[in-house]
């Protein structure tokens, strides 16, 4: 079947349809998907679109976890459907509501204050639930600040999990000093800034850091060893603990991990001026401001009407050179950068840039491609690409599968309700074990976002 025939064949079923379904897609979709979509966005807005939709099936055009996402909000009469069930997230896959539990747990004996769960987006309903028992939410990169510092003002600490780089670049965001940060690393080791430990170079600023209690019992079990150990290193560092604001885990998006402050002086020495070096930024450096000067909206360094952050932007031939990345990127990389924030953030950052201005953009690459198509005012380029594979498991042709399962299912409602043609297509649905709790912890990220509008 050629392109066009099977572009054909989708829109058809998608008109008879009619307002039955409704086909949320992100933004990092092919444009053979997102042009089938009736609203586009990145993770916080769509979740926030399909919980208002009516629409009894929703077939989501993102991964697994946001398919999740919608079928916790859903109403009881509607369906989610993915087009592909393999579409997950590995950054997902770095952490579990077990390994959670254990951390959780044990921090919150060596910290004075309340610790608050706070998970992205990005993750499973386990995940979800365990913050929502305990009175935690859920956040996106567009409100992790806003998210983070809601709890901070009521005097509590944030267990922050699973993206280390956006808790990292939160962190900064919210003028936190590095030893009110601590780093929960996937071995379920702690790191703790210490600035009199020699030998170890941190990545932010030359300062040190080290391990304080490495757990690394494969079964997490709670020896009596293990809990020793525990209280030994909590003895040795009781005042850093005591007063950390957040504890951090140490996953990673392999979309935006491997964005790099040299691709970030690569680009303004191709756009810029090689005789005057603007822009330019020495690596080993480019940390020492990260706890400076930040516009104080939430998500965002940088002002599209300012110079920018650090490295600023560089000028030629009056037309500006911006650099604008993801918060899941490197802090070194935001810190270099212009601008940084959300994938809705990108769009209209770009969007509303002058006519003639030159962008690259570090996150990924179909998005970036999008925008250079949409904004043909401009000159748009990928800082590097970097695809997200998981997202191109949504074709076209899959997604005619499912609303043609859709379509059936409506037919054999009708005729037989137990018809094997009624049968719907990858149908995600989420564990009654998990639902109340992670929808309380999605509603409530929902609940402090608006409430600030």
């Amino acid at each position: 079947m050629s392109d066009l025939t099977l572009k054909q064949e989708v829109m058809q079923t998608r008109r008879a349809l009619g307002k039955s379904v409704v086909i949320p897609a992100h933004h990092y979709e092919m444009d053979e998907v997102v042009q089938m979509a009736d609203f586009l966005g990145d993770s916080y807005k769509l979740a926030v679109d399909c919980a208002a939709t009516d629409s009894q099936y929703i077939v989501f055009c993102g991964v697994m976890f946001m398919a999740e996402g919608a079928a916790l909000l859903a109403k009881p009469y509607q369906k989610v459907l993915i087009p592909d069930m393999t579409a997950g997230c590995p950054m997902a896959d770095m952490i579990d509501s077990i390994q959670a539990e254990k951390i959780y747990d044990r921090i919150s004996k060596m910290c004075d204050r309340q610790i608050i769960p706070i998970v992205y987006m990005n993750s499973y309903a386990d995940m979800k639930a365990f913050c929502g028992s305990r009175e935690g939410t859920v956040c996106t990169s567009s409100n992790a600040t806003k998210i983070v510092r809601h709890f901070l003002d009521q005097g509590k600490s944030v267990f922050f999990a699973p993206d280390y780089n956006l808790g990292i670049n939160t962190a900064n965001q919210l003028g936190l000093a590095r030893d009110e940060v601590v780093t929960i690393r996937r071995d379920l080791s702690v790191e703790l800034y210490d600035p009199d430990l020699e030998g170890y170079d941190h990545p932010k600023d030359g300062k040190k850091s080290r391990k304080t209690n490495s757990l690394k019992n494969s079964t997490l079990g709670d020896s009596a060893l293990e809990e020793s150990t525990l209280e030994e290193s909590a003895l040795k560092d009781a005042t850093l603990l005591k007063k950390a604001k957040m504890f951090v885990w140490d996953g990673f998006c392999h979309v935006h991990k491997v964005f790099t402050v040299n691709d970030i002086n690569s680009f303004r020495r191709q756009y810029g001026d090689p005789g005057s070096g603007d822009g330019i930024v020495e690596e080993q450096n480019v940390n020492e401001s990260i706890a400076g000067d930040r516009n104080a909206s939430d998500g965002i360094v940088g002002d599209p009407g300012s110079s920018g952050s650090a490295a600023g932007n560089s000028s030629v031939g009056g037309r500006q050179i911006n650099v604008i990345v993801h918060p899941e990127c490197h802090e070194s990389v935001v810190e270099a950068a212009d601008y940084s924030g959300s994938t809705s953030m990108i769009w209209n950052t770009v969007k509303a840039g002058k006519p003639g201005s030159i962008w690259a953009v570090g996150t990924e690459f179909r998005f970036v491609q999008r925008m250079a198509d949409q904004f043909k005012d401009k000159t748009v380029v990928p800082l590097r690409k970097s695809v997200c594979h998981n997202m191109s498991k949504i074709t076209l042709e899959k997604l005619g599968n499912t609303l043609k399962s859709v379509q059936d299912h409506i037919s054999g409602s009708v005729q037989d309700h137990t018809s094997a043609e009624g049968r719907l297509l990858n149908q995600v649905t989420v564990s009654d074990e998990y639902k109340e709790d992670a929808k309380k912890a999605l509603q409530l990220m929902i609940d402090i976002v608006e409430a600030g509008k």
